[in-house]
């Protein structure tokens, strides 16, 4: 992730925009870029090197630029890093993970553990019916509510 400042403003108005490099605003005149797949760290530390650095701005400015021009006007201020955690790749593609977390975790009380997870940058696509799926299974205490695509995951943890 990168942030620029600019003298130039965004309008108020504006969204975000998701596309091959996300654009977070965050006011007017400030902009978080992100995210590249591959970080080569072994650092797992926020802070970056300038190479480091560098290269991210090398991959996402061009991709940034596709979708705001304006960007490139804009002064780098600083780059971070972090870990992006993904659901498994599908037959129909990365799918969220739901389901009850009691039998992974194993009972420490008499409440029930739930996980609405991995809505990646199609959240805004899913979580609507995420929470409805998840919400009806809480409700009936019956994890089969839930269709198997979005529980699936825990039969990979169980092969491992």
């Amino acid at each position: 992730m990168a942030a620029f400042p600019c003298r130039e403003k965004y309008g108020s108005r504006s969204p975000s925009i998701l596309s091959d490099a996300w654009l977070a605003f965050q006011g007017p005149r400030t902009v978080s870029v992100g995210s590249t797949w591959q970080w080569k760290s072994d650092n797992h530390d926020p802070s970056v090197s300038n190479e480091e650095a560098r290269s991210a701005m090398e991959e996402l400015l061009p991709k940034a630029s596709a979708v705001y021009p304006g960007i490139s006007k804009w002064d780098y201020v600083r780059a971070r890093a972090g870990i992006r955690a993904m659901p498994p790749l599908t037959a129909n593609g990365s799918l969220p993970l739901l389901g009850c977390l009691n039998d992974v975790i194993g009972e420490r009380s008499n409440s029930a553990f739930w996980l609405v997870g991995g809505l990646g940058a199609r959240g805004l696509l899913y979580h609507g019916l995420a929470g409805k799926l998840t919400a009806k299974a809480v409700i009936s205490s019956d994890e089969n509510m839930i269709p198997s695509e979005f529980t699936c995951w825990k039969a990979v943890k169980a092969s491992r």
